[in-house]
């Protein structure tokens, strides 16, 4: 299993079609490569969409230039090889430091699972610390 940290900031959209997408193509006018999204619902017609760039500071130009707010997460890329249990075992030692997830996605491709995982900013330091113990 590999784990890397990455930036990560929550961006609010409203909560109809079109918001993400409307969203994604102002980063693509912005030239901003991002590494990876997820996005929910939050209720009372507004998303969220966790955010991560390949360049964070073009990202924050991004959100400057825009007027777009965002509040900052810490967020990971876990990676390894697909098994039955394979999420539960890397989240393992999240559950045991009694942190939380704020948000979260997995793929498989190719007999790999690749997740992404966010929590709160100030449990940065400790959720990168429990994920590689």
């Amino acid at each position: 299993m590999a784990t890397k940290r990455i930036t990560v900031h929550c961006v609010e959209i409203e909560d109809k079609p079109g918001s993400l997408q409307r969203f994604l193509a102002q980063t693509v006018a912005a030239n901003v490569d991002l590494s990876c999204f997820a996005v929910f619902s939050a209720g009372g017609g507004r998303g969220k969409v966790y955010v991560s760039a390949k360049k964070p500071d073009a990202f924050k130009t991004f959100l400057k230039s825009t007027g777009i707010k965002a509040t900052d997460a810490a967020g990971f890329i876990i990676d390894g090889a697909d098994k039955v249990g394979a999420a539960s075992g890397a989240l393992k030692g999240l559950a045991a430091a009694k942190i939380s997830g704020v948000a979260g996605a997995a793929m498989v491709c190719n007999g790999q699972y690749h997740m992404l995982l966010v929590v709160n900013a100030a449990d940065g330091d400790a959720a990168e610390k429990a994920l590689k113990a």
